[in-house]
């Protein structure tokens, strides 16, 4: 039986029941959903996808004449396994032929410099700190944090709090003020230049940009795949086990 086609090569079912039956005996096999429950079928149609996934990546490497690097990390974090989506995350972190796919692919994607200018211009609480204050404080007679010097900014204290530390002068008693007394220490953390935080903006401009090019193609050339009943794409709302709502 065939669950999916691939430029032309069958996806068996088997080849799907084997893969369910290795990520069932793994780590996380008794994290997954049962057999013959909505999840479960769920899960056979994320591993077909995958599957496809890996017969698409393979066909374009071998027409590119790439090969896998092994050994080579390939870490993704929370937000580029958003980007990429799950199944394409699966496929890039764990297979060192997409890997290599991916990098000989997005090898000339670039960020010009007014991209990065333009980014820390509309992202500058990001990459500056706000002003704070090293602070001994007390609320109510009581130490706050232990009676401890810590670093507070003017959007953690409430006016006219705020207002009398940052304006006061260093060693200075502040208060009462509603509860609150300060000793105030040194102003912290200054503003971070643009020639500082330029090269992660770039870095993070330019990861981004290649997993979007990456996850157009994958899209496009993955949903050339035949699929078969029962086998459909799990985000596919004609499929009676789709329980994704809005």
């Amino acid at each position: 039986m065939i669950a999916a086609v691939v430029e032309g090569e069958p996806i068996t079912v088997a080849q799907v029941e084997a893969r369910v039956r290795r990520l069932r005996a793994g780590r996380r096999g008794d994290l997954l959903p049962a057999d013959g429950t909505t999840e479960g079928r769920q899960l056979r149609r994320w591993v077909t996808q995958v599957i496809v996934t890996e017969r698409v990546v393979a066909g374009e490497a071998a027409r590119r004449g790439v090969t896998a690097a092994p050994g080579r990390p390939f870490p993704l974090d929370a937000v580029a396994r958003l980007e990429l989506g799950s199944v394409l995350a699966a496929v890039l972190a764990a297979d060192p032929l997409t890997q290599a796919l991916y990098r000989d692919m997005t090898a000339g994607v670039t960020v010009g410099d007014a991209d990065v200018r333009g980014y820390f211009a509309a992202n500058q609480d990001r990459f500056r700190t706000r002003p704070a204050r090293l602070v001994t404080h007390w609320r109510d007679g009581r130490p706050v944090n232990g009676g401890r010097p810590y670093t507070v900014s003017a959007g953690e204290l409430p006016e006219p709090a705020a207002r009398a530390v940052f304006s006061a002068s260093e060693g200075a008693r502040i208060g009462p003020i509603d509860g609150h007394v300060f000793t105030v220490g040194p102003m912290q953390g200054p503003d971070i230049g643009f020639d500082k935080v330029a090269p992660a903006i770039r870095a993070s401009l330019l990861s981004a940009r290649r997993r979007r090019q990456f996850a157009l193609w994958a899209g496009v050339h993955c949903a050339r795949a035949l699929l078969m009943p029962g086998f459909e794409h799990p985000g596919d709302i004609g499929h009676p086990d789709h329980t994704h709502r809005h």
